[in-house]
């Protein structure tokens, strides 16, 4: 711009205040928060003892004989156990002599106990 002598001057400025802008700017921090769980299974067994009782019956049959014969017959006069005088032939106290069996019976095979299963 030339002035009214010729010269060239600078032009007139008038300076306003300062207009201030402001850029907002954003930064992110991650920040973890653990929160640990923890998860136990467990297993349980339960073993049931059953008890039974099986049983079982059986019948035996027994049977005993005796010889009856006419006519007398010597009974001792002997208390079991004891020895009457003259009975020393080497037999002992209560002892049977042979061939005396159950009852007096010379047990034939009828007069046999059964043989037992237990």
């Amino acid at each position: 711009m030339w002035n009214h002598h010729g010269k060239c001057c600078p032009p007139k400025q008038v300076v306003h205040p300062t207009k201030y802008d402001c850029v907002k700017q954003c930064s992110e921090d991650v920040v973890e928060h653990i929160h640990p769980s923890h998860t136990t299974v467990q297993n349980h067994h339960t073993t049931i003892n059953k008890h039974v009782f099986p049983h079982s019956t059986s019948v035996q049959n027994t049977n005993s004989c005796v010889d009856v014969y006419g006519g007398s017959f010597n009974v001792p006069s002997q208390v079991g156990g004891a020895m009457a005088p003259g009975m020393g032939h080497g037999q002992v106290g209560g002892a049977m002599a042979p061939g005396m069996g159950y009852y007096g019976c010379h047990k034939p095979k009828h007069c046999q106990p059964p043989h037992k299963w237990c």
